[in-house]
């Protein structure tokens, strides 16, 4: 799965000039906050509505004629929940951080389908994810980080939401594949879809199905590499981390 993420020294200018498939809007927003502890929004205190804190991922999309920069909720958020975290009915919180690609019949879990119906697909960037051991207890951080270039590029499936101020938001489910063997080294099982070239990127934001569907898969092993973290990425929106020098360069 990917359940938090980093985004550091991340510019659209960078961003575009690395994808050149994409075309840049004439202007670009404003570039993507720094935060090295992003996870999917959440209530800081159960039952209290006011605790909400928002959380979000710079993402880029195709509207049909060009395509456009956004500020992505993390998590997907269903049109039934009116732009709130989707409730099961026995009160439970379902989790829609992560949009599992399946190995049988439709792609998608039925809450994600008709996303992947209408093309609604989205690529999130950051600078590096986290993923944890599993086989060991506490379990042992890890950031993830890219290589070959400053940034993983995400395929992820939106749905645009009006939120509690009535502005509408694109909120993101990122899409998650099996591991490759560098994440199963340290004990996880899912992996993200990284996107790992410009027409890869195209291909998802405005392919067509097929096409789409043909670049989930692992990341190659090569174009990866993992330091562990301390214990304390693990506090939801802690920023004050004490990094390991491999990021200490990327900030």
């Amino acid at each position: 799965m990917c359940g938090k993420a980093a985004v550091s020294n991340l510019s659209w200018q960078n961003i575009y000039r690395w994808a050149s498939t994409l075309e840049a809007p004439a202007t670009l927003p404003a570039d993507p906050e720094q935060r090295l502890n992003v996870s999917p929004s959440r209530l800081r205190r159960k039952g209290e509505p006011e605790s909400m804190h928002w959380e979000s991922l710079p993402g880029t999309y195709f509207d049909g004629l060009k395509h456009q920069s956004c500020e992505a909720i993390w998590p997907y958020l269903p049109s039934w929940s009116a732009g709130r975290l989707p409730y099961l009915k026995n009160g439970s919180l379902l989790s829609t951080a992560n949009a599992r690609l399946r190995e049988r019949g439709e792609p998608f879990a039925p809450l994600y389908m008709p996303a992947w119906r209408r093309d609604q697909r989205v690529v999130v960037w950051v600078s590096w994810f986290y993923e944890f051991d599993q086989r060991v207890h506490p379990k042992i951080p890890w950031a993830v980080l890219p290589c070959r270039q400053a940034f993983w590029p995400m395929a992820a499936l939106a749905n645009r939401v009006t939120d509690q101020t009535g502005h509408q938001r694109m909120s993101a489910a990122v899409i998650t594949v099996p591991p490759n063997k560098t994440l199963l080294d340290i004990g996880h099982h899912r992996s993200p879809a990284l996107l790992h070239s410009p027409g890869a990127v195209k291909t998802w934001l405005d392919g067509d199905r097929d096409s789409a569907l043909g670049l989930l898969r692992p990341s190659p092993d090569e174009l990866m590499e993992v330091t562990e973290m301390p214990m304390d990425i693990k506090i939801p929106g802690n920023e004050a981390l004490a990094l390991p020098e491999t990021l200490q360069r990327r900030v």
